[in-house]
């Protein structure tokens, strides 16, 4: 029997697998870890918060995690939640060498909130979120997780409400906690009703400071912010062309942005 012990484990592992694949979001990204998770992706598609600010109805009601060693798990939400997202993000927040996810979890009576999880022993569990947003069908839209200000920590930014206040926040996650390091208003990463969530990058400057490309409101202009001192401050604003309806994205060699503008004119940008 013990001869068929490594199989029968391979074949209840890759049951496991096509049923996590089989429940996945339909329209979700599979996301690469750097360290401890290889994969996490979306999964148990439901129809219970009608929101569709992603462009349907359908959002998640589970989060799926491949180590790197194999492993297969999966976190399942209560009822009254969901993830109104399109990816789990693995990255190292803390420096411990193990990555925590980032996502968008929503409450259907309270709005999104901004979550991290990660595991507890072999536990799938959520490690911190910030509050609510306080109302149904108000979203936050996750922008770039990097060391933007060069201290050794990363910080988690995203956009409040990029629809209708447009606060572009900043935040560390220590100790299982999740502080809010910036705040300012008046950008936005996302369309009302678009499937597309990566209107961000980082960038380098001309000067050698980090800075995150984003969207003015019209989307017609790209700001580029910095972090200094535990505040945003907008250093340039370059006119798109046009209207951005595609992901943002740097050049090979770093020094351009790279995305389309309606009607889908091809844009490269130089980075100041």
């Amino acid at each position: 029997m013990k001869l068929f012990a490594p199989v029968i484990a391979a074949l209840l592992l890759a049951g496991q697998a096509n049923a996590l694949a089989a429940e996945r979001l339909p329209d979700g990204v599979v996301s690469k870890g750097s360290n401890d998770i290889a994969e996490a992706w979306l999964t148990r598609p439901t129809t219970r918060y009608a929101h569709g600010i992603l462009g349907d109805a359908i959002e998640a009601g589970g989060l799926a995690v491949k180590m790197s060693d194999g492993r297969l798990f999966e976190h399942v939400l209560p009822a009254g939640y969901v993830f109104e997202d399109r990816r789990a993000r693995p990255v190292d927040l803390d420096g411990d060498g193990r990555d925590e996810i980032v996502v968008v979890l929503a409450s259907v009576t309270a709005g999104a909130a901004l979550a991290v999880y990660g595991f507890v022993g072999a536990e799938l569990s959520l490690q911190a979120k910030t509050p609510h947003i306080g109302r149904p069908n108000r979203w936050l839209n996750p922008a770039e997780i990097a060391d933007l200000d060069g201290d050794g920590r990363v910080e988690i930014t995203a956009v409040w409400t990029p629809h209708l206040g447009r606060v572009l926040q900043a935040w560390h996650y220590a100790d299982g906690k999740l502080n809010q390091v910036a705040r300012i208003q008046g950008y936005s990463n996302h369309a009302i009703g678009s499937p597309v969530q990566d209107l961000t990058e980082v960038v380098q400057l001309s000067d050698g400071r980090r800075a995150l490309a984003i969207p003015t409101p019209g989307y017609e202009k790209i700001a580029f912010m910095v972090l200094q001192g535990g505040t945003f401050a907008e250093v340039a604003r370059i006119p798109a062309g046009g209207r951005i309806i595609t992901a943002v994205r740097s050049s090979k060699n770093g020094r351009k942005l790279e995305f389309a503008t309606y009607p889908k004119t091809f844009v490269t940008m130089s980075i100041p």
